[in-house]
């Protein structure tokens, strides 16, 4: 199956229009709405999940500042409300009365506070390495850091405190990802292409400018005690290596009314590209689960 985007269409949301393509548009389930991460970068690196439910339409989006949709210039717009409002409008714009949420990384910030509003029927939740909040994120991250070869956490330390830029701290931050962002040899092009057009401006205002210091703002975010009000079948997946460790997607599940987890052996941040068929095996058998439980 082609990954390249051929079709799609434009919605209104709030601050312009969003573009946003159906994947597997004539396959028989519940429809799987995703939601990209970043904050800035578009949703290419996740249209293979397509491929990973070939029995579900899958519809994918580029969020307000990034890809194909508009690019407006008031930084005012970068705030998470809005984000949730934008994926509100778009799965209500397609006609969607039901349908099984997917999202990744910070893209999971969305589909949580979706979830909590309650105002849409969610068939289910699945969170690809769940950022749920920002202080374990970060504890997270330093644990990785500190698990690093010394002269590679030292060239990063030493980046972050404000040290010039040279081949140690590239080599560093290259180290880094190679480990925690996508293991596979060489990078899937969806990968690379969707990186490389990350919105900074998008990025630095909501996040910040690395994965090891929450500066924008969503520093805050925390919404641990609110998961008990989230009654929806979820099932929370990491990488063994993921910057969401297996220990803290556990905690989450435990906060869940319906939190189940699946941690991915030889996978980092990014496992639906790095083990697909392990993926795949998680992915279906638990929407097969909700199917058959909405069923009866």
């Amino acid at each position: 199956m082609s990954t390249s985007p051929t079709s799609g269409r434009y919605h209104e949301v709030p601050g312009g229009r969003v573009w946003c393509e159906l994947l597997n548009p004539d396959a028989p389930g519940t429809p799987v709405v995703t939601v990209h991460g970043g904050p800035g970068t578009p949703h290419d690196y996740l249209r293979p999940v397509a491929g990973l439910l070939p029995g579900h339409p899958v519809l994918v989006y580029d969020q307000l500042g990034c890809g194909r949709s508009d690019a407006p210039s008031d930084d005012g717009l970068w705030e998470l409300p809005r984000f949730v409002d934008e994926l509100e409008e778009v799965t209500r714009a397609q006609g969607l009365d039901r349908f099984h949420l997917l999202a990744h990384s910070f893209g999971t910030m969305i589909a949580c506070d979706l979830a909590l509003r309650g105002s849409l029927r969610l068939e289910s939740l699945v969170l690809l390495s769940p950022v749920l909040s920002v202080r374990r994120y970060e504890r997270d991250v330093q644990e990785l850091l500190m698990g690093l070869p010394p002269n590679v956490a030292g060239a990063i330390t030493g980046a972050l405190r404000g040290g010039p830029d040279g081949p140690e701290r590239a080599e560093a931050f290259l180290h880094f990802a190679e480990r925690h962002m996508c293991r596979r040899e060489p990078w899937p092009d969806e990968l690379v292409e969707a990186s490389a057009r990350t919105s900074v401006r998008v990025r630095d205002t909501m996040w910040g400018p690395t994965e090891f210091q929450i500066s924008g703002n969503l520093r805050s975010y925390h919404r641990i005690e609110q998961l008990r009000d989230i009654d929806t079948p979820t099932l929370l997946m990491c990488g063994e290596y993921d910057f969401t460790s297996p220990k803290v997607c556990r905690a989450y599940a435990r906060s869940l009314a319906h939190g189940r987890v699946a941690v991915i052996p030889n996978a980092s941040h990014n496992a639906h590209l790095e083990e697909p068929e392990e993926c795949a095996d998680h992915l279906g058998g638990f929407l097969d689960t909700v199917t058959e439980s909405v069923q009866t």
